[in-house]
């Protein structure tokens, strides 16, 4: 569980770094604002004026703090813990303090103009320089007028506006906010569901491997009492393919090539155990393989034990047709044997690799795979996937 845990605290830590950074470039926009207002605006004089710039700065600071507030301590600690009273009381308690930072920074404005005797300035605001030959008065000849008297006519009541743009930043730090959480509980529940079809998978192919070993030295167990040196050469041939099953069945995939040897190799160990006039075996594989295919390991040899282990009879004659191809990135696979009339119940057929394999490609592949059983005079799977 400590890996689950480790991903899902990376995956989270990585949300949250995206929606800083989205509040960063956020600010650093409304910072820039005013600097690129004043260039466009007196683009053509002489001196850049700082003076609406930082008027600009020092009133989103009371903004700037209440996004701070509002971010690390009223959404985790109210919002986000459904206490919406207490979290309502608080936005309220901030907008009134805002409010009353807002009026105050407004009446020390005014007070600073009234000062300097441009209080008429400051209401009326004076007119921008002309460049079609009309003269300013002398008052304000050769230098740009304070932009600190201009009006805009954008904030005719400061108090009023400044709430309201207080209430649309925390509408949007909400909806950001809820939205990041929103998917970090996504990625979360994912991860989970991810880390348990693993596991799933997992103790799906650590079932393999136990009813593989049982099938295969049952088979060895009847030869040792026909032929000793066969079913000593058959051991040795089982020792191939267990280092094959207990490395690669570590493995989320493995290449068609590889999975093709093996189930040569362990038709090539069936052949040895039966006649040949009594059992026909015909097995086609694909000569070349692209070393970019992947299969899952040991998919196809469950339908191939089952063939054997249903689809053999020493009473008749009986066949076994085994066909693996790839085309376009496709791979068929089909398995077809004779049924025998001394065969199975039906319930029998099959057992637990058959219900693996059912369960694993479920996992795998959800709905982007087909399997076809029929069990009319011949047993035959048919089964086509998607290289992974």
């Amino acid at each position: 569980m400590t890996d689950i845990h480790s991903t899902i605290a990376d995956t989270k830590n990585k949300s949250v770094r995206q929606e800083y950074i989205l509040y960063a470039i956020i600010w650093t926009v409304v910072a820039i604002f005013p600097l690129i207002t004043e260039l466009r605006e007196y683009s053509y004089e002489s001196q850049f004026d700082w003076h609406p710039v930082l008027r600009w700065w020092t009133g989103m600071i009371p903004l700037l703090l209440l996004f701070l507030l509002h971010t690390h301590v009223l959404i985790p600690f109210l919002l986000k813990k459904r206490r919406n009273l207490y979290y309502a009381l608080s936005v309220s308690a901030l907008l009134v303090v805002i409010g009353v930072a807002t009026a105050e920074l407004d009446r020390h404005h005014r007070e600073h103009f009234e000062s300097r005797g441009k209080i008429s300035s400051y209401v009326e605001g004076p007119q921008k320089p002309m460049h079609s030959g009309r003269h300013l008065p002398d008052s304000h000849a050769g230098h740009r007028p304070p932009p600190h008297v201009k009006h805009h006519g954008l904030f005719p009541f400061p108090v009023i506006f400044k709430i309201i743009l207080a209430v649309l930043m925390l509408g949007i730090n909400v909806s950001i906010s809820l939205a990041f959480n929103y998917n970090r509980e996504h990625a979360a529940r994912r991860d989970l569901e991810n880390f348990r079809l693993q596991e799933e998978l997992k103790y799906l192919k650590q079932q393999i491997s136990p009813h593989f070993f049982m099938n295969v030295l049952n088979n060895i167990h009847e030869m040792v009492e026909e032929d000793v040196s066969k079913s000593q050469d058959m051991i040795l041939e089982l020792s191939q393919l267990m280092r094959y099953v207990l490395y690669e069945s570590e493995n989320n995939t493995t290449t068609l090539a590889s999975e093709s040897k093996f189930i040569s190799s362990y038709v090539g160990l069936m052949r040895g155990r039966y006649p040949d006039d009594t059992v026909k075996i015909n097995l086609n594989l694909p000569e070349q393989v692209s070393a970019n295919i992947y299969v899952p390991p040991l998919l196809f040899i469950s339908f191939i034990e089952n063939a054997f282990k249903h689809g053999v009879s020493y009473m008749q004659e009986t066949e076994i047709d085994i066909n693996l191809s790839e085309s376009d990135g496709w791979i068929q696979f089909d398995c077809t044997n004779t049924i025998p009339v001394t065969t199975l119940s039906k319930s029998d057929k099959g057992g637990v690799g058959l219900a693996n394999v059912r369960r694993r490609l479920d996992l795998l592949y959800g709905d982007k795979y087909s399997l076809q059983i029929d069990e009319d005079k011949r047993y035959s799977v048919k089964l086509i996937i998607p290289s992974i």
